[in-house]
């Protein structure tokens, strides 16, 4: 008779197979999009398995969003990513929560809920795809699209913050920037209050939250333990530990800005205080008693770095008590724990080979003090390692002719490398002992058949060499099906861009270039190196204009 353990092994052959497949086929989508040849991106999106991946229906929805904004179909863009945004408050609200490990199936075989900051920033993508489409037709249903998914946007950070466990990625920024922005393009004297008390709260996040990020804060690291030790306390974080950069001050200076013109146009005698309150260098106080600005520039630079599986080490010894088998649970209270681990390092080699630090993995020291030196098994959970470094950009504006006729800072609002890698570390520190348990246990069922193996070919201690060879041979069969489900889910939103950078500027009508050139450091640049596109700015009203910068 065929054991049916025996039976699940082909199948999690194939299962890690496809996957292999999927990663090959999405790697080569996200290549063509990064290339800028949407046509390509879409016929191997098309050909991908992904269509037809039951698990991943929402990873689908979000991919088929942004393919349809690069095109400029707004129509398809608001039908998948409502969709997407449907499916994320269903997966949240009725599976997520209770989302239980199963024996068979580990998390990349398992639904696609997506990433905190994945699922906040389809909220992002379906506003701007209804007010491109506002701005193509000029319907004001479409503007209340983009207002209501801004309010919506909002709502999910509600519901995250009241959920468990708590996360450091309690909000975005580019949800209050951008959120004031398209509040402000409505001309309702409501919304503007509104747009505001976003950019009051933008300027909040920036000088608590923003100090986890590297791209605000030279010593980030130890901010991020602070925070954490501050969350607990319900205090704020020392001061001296946020050390700040050249983008975080490009991004105050922005926020307050904004704040102070809409408190001049709305709120003018509020101005005086508002200037003392906020201490805005003399420059930024002259351009907000200026006339108002009427362009607001987004620009959508490069794409998120990838998910990769990183190795981690489980000790089988504190396993041994959550093993369900009947009989290997017996076998174990018959030896003991000890013999069965003794056996896994002496006979079977099983030494750890991941215990020393992490190197950029930041709550390391929550994982490394698990670290083992006995008998461990290992398994790999989803991390983003390599951020490349988002530089401070200068914006030039270039008129018919070609020649520059304003320039300035163009602030990056969010860096969703800096974001991912953030979520992704905490996730591992709420995963680790959940899934290296239920991989370790896969692994004790394992030994315990070759330690039983062992022991009955060697019970003279005549046949050692047999013996061991024949158990090794067991355990190895069995740990290649196993290794299947030790893959790290690293499935994600290939199309997400790593940073967005955010600015407003006071032009005549006409038609303009926009361009950019990265600082040398500290110093600004004087002319710009990239041609990024072209805005053609209306007589009336404020138009906000979205660009892309895939490559450089």
């Amino acid at each position: 008779m065929v054991r049916p353990r025996l039976l699940i092994l082909p199948l999690l052959f194939i299962l890690g197979a496809c996957a292999s497949k999927m990663n090959n086929q999405m790697k080569a989508y996200r290549d063509a999009y990064g290339a800028g040849d949407i046509r390509k991106a879409e016929e191997l999106l098309e050909k991908s398995g992904l269509k037809k991946e039951k698990n991943s229906t929402l990873l689908w929805h979000l991919e088929k969003g942004t393919l349809a904004l690069a095109k400029k179909d707004e129509d398809d863009a608001i039908k998948h990513l409502q969709t997407a945004i449907d499916l994320i408050d269903q997966l949240y609200t009725t599976k997520l929560g209770s989302k239980a490990a199963t024996l068979l199936i580990n998390d990349a075989s398992d639904e696609f809920y997506g990433a905190n900051y994945e699922r906040s920033y389809a909220h992002y993508f379906l506003a701007k795809a209804y007010y491109q489409r506002y701005e193509k037709h000029l319907n004001k249903l479409d503007l209340q699209g983009a207002r209501g998914t801004i309010l919506a946007w909002d709502s999910y950070f509600a519901d995250l913050q009241r959920s468990a466990p708590k996360s450091l990625y309690q909000t975005d920024l580019m949800l209050k920037v951008f959120g004031g922005a398209v509040h402000e393009v409505s001309e309702i004297k409501n919304d503007k209050q509104i747009a505001l008390q976003l950019y009051k709260d933008a300027l909040k996040i920036l000088d608590q939250q923003g100090g986890i990020f590297s791209l605000f804060n030279r010593r980030h690291v130890d901010y991020i333990k602070a925070y954490e030790a501050a969350l607990k306390d319900g205090r704020a974080p020392p001061a001296e530990l946020y050390e700040k950069t050249g983008a975080y001050a490009d991004l105050r200076n922005h926020l307050h800005y904004k704040i102070l013109a809409l408190t001049k146009e709305i709120r003018t005698s509020d101005f005086k205080t508002m200037v003392k309150f906020l201490k805005a260098p003399d420059a930024i106080v002259k351009k907000a008693s200026a006339d108002r600005t009427n362009v607001v520039v987004v620009l959508e630079e490069g794409l998120i770095p990838s998910k990769v599986g990183k190795p981690f080490n489980f000790g089988l010894r504190g396993a041994a008590n959550a093993v369900k088998n009947p009989a290997a649970k017996a076998f174990i209270a018959t030896v003991g724990a000890e013999l069965v681990t003794a056996f896994a390092m002496n006979t079977l080699g099983m030494m750890p080979t991941q215990t020393a630090n992490p190197g950029s993995f930041f709550f390391a020291h929550d994982v490394t003090r698990l670290a083992v030196q006995e008998a461990a098994i290992e398994f790999e959970l989803p991390m983003i390692e390599a951020v490349p470094v988002v530089q401070r950009q200068e914006l030039f504006v270039l008129n018919d002719k070609g020649v520059v006729v304003d320039h300035g800072p163009l602030p990056v609002v969010s860096e969703n490398g800096d974001i991912a890698r953030v979520v992704l570390e905490e996730d591992v520190v709420s995963k680790y002992v959940k899934t290296g348990t239920r991989v370790a246990v896969r692994h004790l069922v394992a030994i315990v058949g070759a330690m039983q193996l062992y022991q009955s070919l060697n019970r003279s201690n005549q046949n050692d060499f047999l013996a061991k060879t024949a158990a090794m041979a067991t355990y190895v069969g069995a740990s290649k099906g196993l290794a299947a489900l030790e893959k790290a889910d690293t499935r994600h939103w290939r199309t997400l861009p790593q940073a967005l950078r955010m600015t407003e500027l006071k032009l005549a009508p006409g038609k303009y270039q926009l361009a950019i050139a990265a600082y040398d450091g500290e110093k600004v640049p004087q002319a710009p190196s990239k041609i990024l596109g072209h805005i053609e700015v209306k007589t009336t009203g404020k138009s906000l204009h979205t660009l892309q910068l895939i490559r450089n």
